[in-house]
């Protein structure tokens, strides 16, 4: 298992030097996430959420994701705690753009709803990660520029590239640290309206599954509470038919057809 650190050496090395042009570098963006490495996946992911003052919760969930030519389709099937077992959250994020739809079908309720407009700057489940934070975020949305390079640690190269929302988020700003080799953004720093630092994430672990570098340990940071949410992956399976669990059917059941 990869552990990463962020520690890097600065290199001023102008955008033009790398032969990356803005489609380019979109394109490198939109695989560089973290939670969404192009290829359809399930995974358990135990979530622990650490308040200032020490106090600590911890979640449970099984993910899946699928995917089509027009979007992506994310599971969410929460375990534990008992509060939120028989939870589930069916997202579809649009490839080409528009606000992902997302149905819920809450323990407590024998249906699911719809929920048309969710903003992203909703707290998924009280974590730090917001909702628009979980999900897939589509490179058209944003406008990207190299301000500099590193160099991690283990000698990777890291793009430190300036993402400028064009619509649908809650930051003014966001400086992502990208290991260029891996295809992985390492870090992310948002910044509000007033170009305040206002959430700090960071990639603890990385491990190559299937061939792939995948993150299996991440923590986002509230700077403002110093709240913490660390979210840690297992049973990381990639390319799987996981279409029986992104279904309305399984939404409101939780069997499969």
């Amino acid at each position: 298992m990869k552990k990463f650190f962020c520690i890097p050496i600065l290199y001023l090395i102008a955008l033009q030097s790398y032969g990356l042009e803005s489609k380019e570098l979109s394109a490198l963006m939109g695989r560089s996430q973290a939670f969404d490495r192009g290829v359809p996946l399930s995974a358990t992911v135990e979530a622990e959420i650490v308040h200032p003052k020490n106090e600590s919760e911890v979640m449970k969930y099984k993910m899946y994701t699928t995917r089509t030519d027009k979007k992506i389709l994310v599971m969410i099937d929460f375990f534990y705690p008992d509060t939120y077992d028989g939870t589930r959250i069916l997202t579809t994020v649009p490839e080409e753009g528009g606000v992902p739809s997302v149905s819920v079908k809450l323990k407590l309720f024998f249906t699911s709803v719809d929920i048309p407009n969710v903003k992203p700057d909703m707290s998924f489940f009280g974590m730090d990660f917001d909702s628009g934070d979980m999900n897939p975020r589509n490179p058209l949305f944003d406008t990207y520029s190299i301000l500099s390079t590193e160099k991690f640690p283990d000698g990777n190269t890291c793009y430190v590239v300036e993402a400028l929302p064009l619509d649908d988020s809650p930051y003014y700003k966001t400086i992502h640290y990208v290991d260029a080799d891996r295809e992985l953004i390492m870090k992310s720093e948002m910044y509000n309206k007033k170009n305040k630092l206002v959430k700090i994430f960071e990639v603890v672990e990385v491990e190559k599954i299937q061939g792939i570098w995948t993150v299996t340990e991440a923590k986002m940071t509230s700077v403002k509470t110093n709240s913490c949410t660390t979210l840690v992956y297992s049973n990381i399976t990639y390319g799987e038919d996981n279409s029986p669990y992104v279904t309305k059917n399984f939404l409101k059941t939780g069997e499969l057809k």
